[in-house]
């Protein structure tokens, strides 16, 4: 599709992005949050580009030209839109943590009573031990990824911090032992 066609196909699918919307969605209910209005999921063209950039986010825009099979001005502005309509909302590095002295990689589960959730999202976002933390539905209410330099660090984490937010009643660790797949999710299974 040449990008002057993306008027068009912008209109036609915020009309129907604006039709699927259902009225009453809970605060904080982000199902359309990285589509900026008018914005449109992104095709087969930006699945190459982003699938390079995740792969490598060094990836020269000239390279990325070619492997999406554009010019490097429609790459490049692909780019930008995917940035603005927040479906690319930033860069990183990929660490061996076990070379940078975190040897223990843990998912820990949490559980507890939900008045308490909004005031330990604070003191969670603050340990720098926990690389991701989700609050789920099942048996647990809160997931964290940690990784720490050893079990003794672990153990401490969880019995003198973890263990103390208020409202905790349980948890369970789980202690990665390999990791056996780690990639970006480009695009949805078919």
């Amino acid at each position: 599709m040449a990008d002057g066609q993306w008027q068009d196909t912008d209109r036609r699918q915020g009309a129907a992005e604006a039709e699927r919307r259902r009225p009453g969605r809970p605060p904080g209910d982000d199902t359309d949050r990285p589509r900026a209005r008018g914005a449109r999921l992104p095709d087969a063209v930006d699945e190459v580009i982003i699938g390079a950039l995740a792969e490598d986010a060094r990836t020269g825009i000239t390279e990325i030209a070619a492997m999406a099979n554009v010019s490097r001005a429609t790459a490049y502005n692909r780019i930008k839109r995917l940035t603005d309509d927040g479906v690319i909302r930033g860069y990183s590095v990929v660490t061996d943590h076990s070379r940078m002295g975190l040897g223990v990689t843990a998912l820990v589960l949490i559980s507890g009573s939900q008045p308490d959730w909004r005031a330990n999202r604070e003191i969670l976002s603050s340990y720098p031990e926990i690389e991701y933390c989700w609050y789920v539905v099942g048996s647990a209410d809160i997931v964290l990824l940690v990784r720490v330099a050893d079990t003794n660090q672990l153990r401490d984490l969880i019995l003198t911090r973890l263990q103390a937010l208020p409202g905790v009643t349980a948890t369970q660790t789980l202690t990665v032992i390999d990791e056996v797949v780690h990639r970006p999710v480009v695009r949805p299974t078919e």
